[in-house]
């Protein structure tokens, strides 16, 4: 089995910032939770502070399958479209 790690960087507005870091850093509970999730953890660029970064793991492409299938999943996109500049840019990882 083979591992999937990846970088979600969300383009989060000046304003609403500090609200899309709380719904992740929120959401990173449930997803840690979740059988086969390894990583989810949330960060501020260091220098562009308006772009949140998440680094996740999965065990394997079935865990990372069950995330995106998750319901929690469509709910916690449909609060960022309202609160972000565009979708999330994600850049898988190989080892």
């Amino acid at each position: 089995m083979t591992a999937v790690d990846l970088i979600a960087t969300i383009p989060a507005r000046d304003e609403t910032v500090a609200e899309v870091r709380a719904l992740l850093d929120a959401y990173a509970k449930h997803c840690l939770a979740m059988d086969g999730t390894e990583r989810f953890e949330v960060y501020l660029d260091r220098d562009a502070r308006q772009q949140v970064v998440v680094i996740e793991r999965y065990r394997d492409e079935d865990a990372f399958r069950r995330h995106l299938a998750d319901p929690e999943n469509g709910v916690l996109n449909a609060k960022l479209a309202d609160l972000t500049d565009g979708g999330s840019t994600l850049r898988f990882l190989a080892g």
